[in-house]
């Protein structure tokens, strides 16, 4: 943005300009310049007036609402159920619609059996979305019976699914222990397996991020489940859908943006000095600013407000904090559930790219509830294109 520019806004009020702390120079905010160059450029801000453009297909579902207050799980509010420190489990129960009222079922499962093949590739640096992916195909393939959506034993098949993504991160440091015991069976079975950990308190904390994280209504991964489901795939096939879906950066890979994004800053003094580092290069910050929250995402404060609550010295979580109260104050942007993931990894120490492990396990469950009440409908879920390619008719 040229300087001829600016003094153009500044005259016709669409900026404000301050006198600088030395000489005849100007000072301007941050935010208000950002936000005149995405407007020039088309692009929308988060407080503009229009509404989001979104596509697809608009599918019936009981399981999940999104509300401006937050979200809620088969009436419930989603965010009051995690602070009541609800189960994990149960809270799958509910998703999907099963009489359970305790985690007895749970107690009675184990793991699926874990193929050597898998084993022989674990490692400390690896993808466990990848892990979990191979899971998936590989127990489908050894099963002599392909588990179908509304056959009876299909909830007994994703309580073992969930069991078994929640021991696999700690294949590599021999932690794949199912504490089937605990109060929080899988939060607890997940924190031994990724840390080590036992305590209560972060056990706590890792059940409140499942249960957050569980199901988020209508996404692209939820949508992916479906479409499989709606075709008459196994369960594994549909979270497989879902999974691959989820994989992408610009999904549930993306808290591991996030933990990068925080890494980076780490470099500069200060959070002010990051940020202004960042906007020369980009338009937006990674892990802030969603469409489907007006005020900000809710399940982004709870997750950060409770990381912060924890008794911890964590260098990257009181940065995470920093960068939340800067962004916010000079681009009035909020954080969204990347970065509410993170300050939980960081609150827990867990190792980098936990928050999207955690994220999988957990939305594991709405995946299943999705594709369970897709298959119920019965009906194939399939799209039309309107073509545009050559020799397209005209819309005038």
């Amino acid at each position: 943005m040229k300087a001829a520019t600016i003094y153009a806004y500044a005259s016709r009020g669409l900026i404000e300009s301050v006198q600088a702390t030395s000489g005849r120079e100007r000072s301007y905010r941050l935010s208000e310049l950002v936000k005149l160059r995405n407007t020039a450029r088309g692009v929308r801000n988060q407080k503009d007036s229009e509404p989001a453009v979104w596509t697809g297909p608009l599918i019936k579902s009981s399981i999940t609402e999104i509300r401006p207050e937050g979200h809620r799980y088969r009436g419930q509010e989603a965010l009051a159920i995690a602070k009541e420190g609800k189960p994990f489990e149960l809270v799958a129960e509910m998703l999907w619609d099963t009489d359970e009222s305790d985690k007895t079922e749970w107690s009675r499962v184990n793991p699926y059996t874990i193929p050597k093949v898998i084993r022989k590739i674990v490692s400390a640096d690896l993808d466990f979305l990848d892990l979990f992916k191979l899971l998936l195909i590989s127990t489908e393939m050894s099963d002599p019976v392909a588990r179908k959506l509304l056959s009876d034993d299909v909830f007994v098949a994703a309580r073992r699914l969930i069991i078994t993504m929640a021991v696999m991160p700690g294949l590599f440091e021999q932690r794949e222990t199912y504490l089937s015991s605990a109060p929080y069976p899988i939060a607890s079975t997940l924190l031994g397996s990724l840390s080590g950990s036992k305590s209560s308190e972060q056990t706590e904390l890792l059940n409140l991020a499942l249960v957050t994280c569980a199901d988020h209504e209508l996404n692209a991964s939820a949508l992916a489940s479906r479409i499989a489901a709606s075709c008459d795939a196994s369960l594994h096939s549909c979270v497989l859908s879902a999974l691959g879906t989820f994989s992408g950066s610009m999904h549930g890979a993306a808290s591991r943006r996030a933990e990068d994004l925080v890494s980076s800053s780490l470099k500069f003094k200060t959070a002010s000095l990051w940020l202004k580092d960042y906007m020369r290069h980009s338009e937006r910050v990674l892990g802030f600013g969603t469409d489907l929250y007006a005020g900000g995402d809710p399940r982004a404060k709870l997750l950060i407000d409770s990381a912060a609550s924890m008794r911890t010295k964590n260098k990257s979580l009181g940065r995470l904090i920093e960068l939340v109260d800067c962004v916010r104050e000079e681009l009035g942007t909020e954080p969204n559930l990347d970065i509410g993931l993170a300050a939980v990894s960081y609150a827990l120490s867990l190792p980098s790219g936990s928050g999207t492990t955690l994220f999988a396990v957990s939305r594991t469950a709405g995946w299943i509830a999705h594709a369970i009440e897709q298959r119920m409908y019965g009906s194939v879920i399939r799209p039309r294109a309107r073509y545009i390619g050559k020799g397209a008719a005209s819309n005038n």
